[in-house]
Protein backbone atom coordinates (compact mmCIF):
# COMPACT_ATOMS: atom_id res chain seq x y z
CA UNK A 1 0.00 0.00 0.00
CA UNK A 2 1.42 3.19 -0.84
CA UNK A 3 1.64 6.45 1.79
CA UNK A 4 -0.84 8.42 0.09
CA UNK A 5 -3.34 5.24 0.44
CA UNK A 6 -2.75 5.02 4.16
CA UNK A 7 -2.73 8.85 4.77
CA UNK A 8 -6.68 8.82 3.15
CA UNK A 9 -7.89 5.78 5.10
CA UNK A 10 -6.98 7.23 8.09
CA UNK A 11 -8.65 10.70 7.54
CA UNK A 12 -11.58 8.11 6.57
CA UNK A 13 -11.50 6.01 9.41
CA UNK A 14 -14.65 6.41 12.00
CA UNK A 15 -14.27 8.15 14.66
CA UNK A 16 -13.73 6.26 18.33
CA UNK A 17 -16.93 6.16 20.97
CA UNK A 18 -15.21 7.91 23.74
CA UNK A 19 -14.68 10.96 20.66
CA UNK A 20 -17.94 10.77 19.63
CA UNK A 21 -19.16 11.39 23.38
CA UNK A 22 -16.66 14.14 24.26
CA UNK A 23 -18.02 15.85 21.13
CA UNK A 24 -22.11 15.42 22.25
CA UNK A 25 -20.74 16.23 25.76
CA UNK A 26 -19.51 19.93 23.53
CA UNK A 27 -22.38 20.19 21.46
CA UNK A 28 -25.10 20.04 24.66
CA UNK A 29 -22.79 22.83 26.82
CA UNK A 30 -23.04 24.82 23.50
CA UNK A 31 -26.60 24.72 22.75
CA UNK A 32 -27.27 24.20 26.26
CA UNK A 33 -28.89 21.06 26.19
CA UNK A 34 -28.61 18.00 28.35
CA UNK A 35 -26.34 15.38 27.88
CA UNK A 36 -27.96 11.71 27.68
CA UNK A 37 -25.73 9.44 26.42
CA UNK A 38 -27.79 6.32 27.70
CA UNK A 39 -30.71 8.24 25.23
CA UNK A 40 -32.88 7.67 28.07
CA UNK A 41 -36.41 9.10 27.72
CA UNK A 42 -36.35 11.62 30.56
CA UNK A 43 -39.37 13.66 30.16
CA UNK A 44 -37.54 17.23 29.55
CA UNK A 45 -39.39 17.98 26.70
CA UNK A 46 -43.00 17.86 28.64
CA UNK A 47 -41.26 19.53 31.88
CA UNK A 48 -39.72 22.15 30.10
CA UNK A 49 -43.19 23.23 28.57
CA UNK A 50 -45.01 26.45 29.67
CA UNK A 51 -48.01 25.34 31.93
CA UNK A 52 -51.53 24.99 30.53
CA UNK A 53 -53.56 25.30 33.32
CA UNK A 54 -54.19 28.73 32.84
CA UNK A 55 -55.52 28.79 29.41
CA UNK A 56 -57.54 25.44 29.70
CA UNK A 57 -59.30 27.87 32.82
CA UNK A 58 -59.57 30.63 30.51
CA UNK A 59 -61.09 28.94 27.84
CA UNK A 60 -64.63 28.21 29.97
CA UNK A 61 -66.48 31.27 31.09
CA UNK A 62 -65.85 32.55 34.61
CA UNK A 63 -68.31 30.75 36.78
CA UNK A 64 -69.73 33.75 38.38
CA UNK A 65 -71.85 34.56 35.96
CA UNK A 66 -75.72 34.58 36.53
CA UNK A 67 -77.78 31.43 35.80
CA UNK A 68 -81.24 31.87 34.87
CA UNK A 69 -82.35 30.48 38.17
CA UNK A 70 -80.21 33.39 39.96
CA UNK A 71 -81.72 35.77 37.97
CA UNK A 72 -85.59 34.54 38.79
CA UNK A 73 -84.57 34.67 42.15
CA UNK A 74 -82.98 37.93 42.39
CA UNK A 75 -86.09 39.71 40.47
CA UNK A 76 -89.24 37.78 41.63
CA UNK A 77 -92.22 39.67 43.00
CA UNK A 78 -95.79 40.40 42.43
CA UNK A 79 -95.88 42.66 39.64
CA UNK A 80 -94.05 40.20 37.12
CA UNK A 81 -93.46 36.43 36.49
CA UNK A 82 -90.12 35.81 35.52
CA UNK A 83 -90.46 32.04 33.27
CA UNK A 84 -87.47 29.45 32.98
CA UNK A 85 -88.90 27.26 29.83
CA UNK A 86 -86.11 25.21 30.21
CA UNK A 87 -87.14 24.23 33.76
CA UNK A 88 -90.23 24.10 32.49
CA UNK A 89 -89.90 21.96 29.92
CA UNK A 90 -88.14 19.33 32.18
CA UNK A 91 -90.91 19.49 34.92
CA UNK A 92 -93.57 18.52 32.06
CA UNK A 93 -91.32 15.94 30.76
CA UNK A 94 -90.93 14.40 34.08
CA UNK A 95 -94.66 14.51 34.83
CA UNK A 96 -95.07 12.84 31.90
CA UNK A 97 -92.65 9.73 32.09
CA UNK A 98 -94.61 9.99 35.57
CA UNK A 99 -97.97 9.16 34.47
CA UNK A 100 -97.08 6.39 31.99
CA UNK A 101 -94.60 4.35 34.56
CA UNK A 102 -91.50 5.79 33.29
CA UNK A 103 -89.76 7.93 35.76
CA UNK A 104 -87.29 7.48 38.46
CA UNK A 105 -87.80 4.34 40.89
CA UNK A 106 -88.90 5.36 44.48
CA UNK A 107 -85.74 5.93 46.42
CA UNK A 108 -84.19 2.71 48.82
CA UNK A 109 -85.73 3.26 52.52
CA UNK A 110 -83.52 3.26 55.22
CA UNK A 111 -84.22 3.96 58.90
CA UNK A 112 -85.90 2.07 61.61
CA UNK A 113 -89.19 0.93 59.49
CA UNK A 114 -86.82 -0.43 57.08
CA UNK A 115 -84.81 -2.33 59.37
CA UNK A 116 -87.75 -4.06 60.56
CA UNK A 117 -89.50 -4.77 57.33
CA UNK A 118 -86.76 -7.34 56.50
CA UNK A 119 -87.09 -8.87 59.75
CA UNK A 120 -88.74 -11.83 60.38
CA UNK A 121 -91.20 -12.33 63.40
Amino acid sequence: MSAAAAAVKQVLKSPSITKLHKLEQLQCKVFRTTFNPTKQRTGAKILSAPLKGQTMANYYAPSDLPTVSKIIKLWKNDEFDIINEEEEYRLDRVENLKRRGKGAPKKKREGAKAAKKGKKK
